[in-house]
């Protein structure tokens, strides 16, 4: 099996486990209602300054200006030698950390989900609906699946994909990094009502989708010899 067709393989694995376990069971509902206060009738995270200032704006700030570093010593580095970095792993990994905050935005706005926030089980207005749930049309449209801010950290799947073949151990850091860091920023925001943590694993899912979706149009997939290596 090639390295493209076994992670279309896990994407499709992967995407069904999460189907299954968080549609047909209260999981979400179960994680979320830990950080939730019944007696203040709110999250009491989500006015927190830690949790404000460093753990959502410090750190999306962060993500993105190390994105764009990310980019600009990418060209810097392609320009000084195109021995083992070539123009079509450089757009993987560039295109990635601008698609894939831009295409978890764009789904956001498209797929009408409601913060825990925003929903009557947490003080809110708004009945939960699961994931192909129609919202009644009465209620204001929602804007949080998946979870966007996890993208900041999810989209440097993309540069370990563009190295997969090629840097095997650099790829496995970024690997790494975007784990942590799509994982911190999405509970983070999960601890603050903003989020069920199946919106931080599918925006996980198709920041992984979309970085193999540009290797495999830039031709820039690993090969089978060098991916048994790694």
């Amino acid at each position: 099996m090639t390295w493209f067709n076994r992670q279309l393989l896990i994407l499709l694995i992967s995407g069904l486990l999460l189907l299954g376990v968080f549609e047909f069971t209260s999981l979400d509902i179960w994680l979320v209602q830990y950080f939730f206060s019944p007696e203040l009738g709110k999250f009491p995270f989500k006015d927190q300054d830690f949790f404000t200032k460093v753990l959502h704006h410090g750190l999306k700030t962060a993500m993105y200006v190390t994105g764009v570093a990310s980019i600009v010593v990418s060209l810097w580095f392609l320009k000084k030698s195109k021995d083992t970095f070539t123009l079509r792993h450089a757009l993987v990994g560039i295109l990635g950390v601008i698609l894939i905050p831009a295409v978890v935005a764009l789904l956001k706005h498209l797929t009408n989900k409601h913060c825990p926030w925003s929903l009557d089980m947490f003080g809110g207005a708004i009945p939960y609906t699961g994931l192909f749930e129609i919202l009644d049309s009465q209620y204001p449209r929602g804007q949080c699946f998946p979870a966007g801010h996890a993208a900041g950290g999810f989209m440097w799947f993309t540069w370990a994909i563009a190295l997969w073949g090629i840097q095997p151990k650099l790829a496995k850091f970024f690997f790494y990094v975007a784990i942590f860091f799509g994982l911190l920023m999405g509970v983070a925001r999960m601890a603050q009502g903003a989020h069920f943590f199946s919106h931080v694993l599918w925006t996980a899912w198709f920041a992984w989708a979309i970085g193999i979706i540009l290797a495999y149009c830039l031709k820039a997939l690993p090969d089978a010899e060098r991916y048994k290596g790694s």
